[in-house]
């Protein structure tokens, strides 16, 4: 049984409305796309953000990571574990850093919540993770 909780932050109204029209297109497998809704519909609930500003914040993590690395996030599967794994985590920051910028009250516990939020969404990736690899 998962227990979900929701975590009160507010977001500013324009930042998430901003986020919306920057939702980029990025090419992924049928997998990754399965499992990147997954895990954003599950941000969505912890943190209680609206979807679209959540797939949005996915999309722009996942373009941002591409231009950096100047590769495709489908060839992540194909990098040796420990390589690949590290690839995930920094699109996670880079998710999270996004999300923090959509706060309205930039104070420490919201902060910390958004941590806390992205850490589990981490860790539940990892057990998917494990799962299919065994």
């Amino acid at each position: 049984m998962r227990i979900i909780f929701t975590y009160t932050v507010q977001f500013d109204e324009e930042a998430l409305k901003s986020s919306g029209e920057h939702y980029i297109n990025v090419e992924v497998t049928k997998r990754q796309l399965k499992l990147i809704r997954g895990i954003s519909k599950i941000i969505c609930e912890f943190l209680n953000i609206p979807e679209l500003p959540m797939k949005a914040t996915a999309w722009n993590a996942l373009r941002e990571w591409q231009i950096k690395n100047n590769m495709s996030i489908a060839k992540i599967p194909k990098m040796p574990i420990g390589k690949g794994l590290n690839a995930v985590k920094e699109i996670f920051c880079i998710g999270k850093r996004i999300v923090k910028e959509m706060v309205k009250d930039h104070k420490e516990k919201n902060e910390i919540i958004i941590d806390i939020v992205f850490e589990k969404a981490f860790m539940i990736f990892l057990e998917y993770y494990d799962q299919k690899r065994c």
